[in-house]
């Protein structure tokens, strides 16, 4: 069991390399395994746990196919560390400032795990954020 997990973890690595890759871009790598490149820097006022974080994003799986998005609704807010949204967002967040665009890659483990989340998002997917941070309220 163990080793066809570390089979799998190796699997999706390679995914995520290939994917980063293919951008051409040069990502960070944080301890849990999100990666994410901050792409337009804003103002430089980062957010805190318990603040609310106002985002704008698109959604995709590594493929490309997108799950869901903000660009045609209104932007979402979360309260960073408590709401019920990824891990790999509330950890994203932090990493950036209001008015910052980056694309985060959460590994499954960081979005919706080994159930996916019944609906646009299959078991084990890797999640790529196209994350624009908006505003925020302390």
């Amino acid at each position: 069991m163990i080793e066809s997990h570390k089979a799998y973890l190796g699997k999706e690595k390679e995914k995520i390399n290939n994917f980063i890759s293919n951008t051409g871009l040069e990502f960070s790598q944080s301890q849990t395994g999100l990666r994410y490149h901050v792409y337009s820097i804003g103002n430089k006022d980062s957010i805190k746990t318990g603040e609310i974080a106002i985002v704008d994003y698109v959604l995709t799986l590594l493929n490309g196919d997108t799950a869901y998005t903000t660009l045609n609704t209104k932007p979402q807010q979360f309260i960073v560390e408590f709401d019920n949204v990824e891990n790999g967002l509330h950890e994203g967040i932090q990493k950036m400032a209001v008015g910052d665009s980056s694309i985060l890659i959460l590994p499954a483990h960081l979005g919706y795990g080994i159930t996916g989340d019944q609906s646009e998002i299959p078991s084990q997917s890797v999640l790529v954020y196209y994350l624009k941070f908006l505003a925020k309220i302390e």
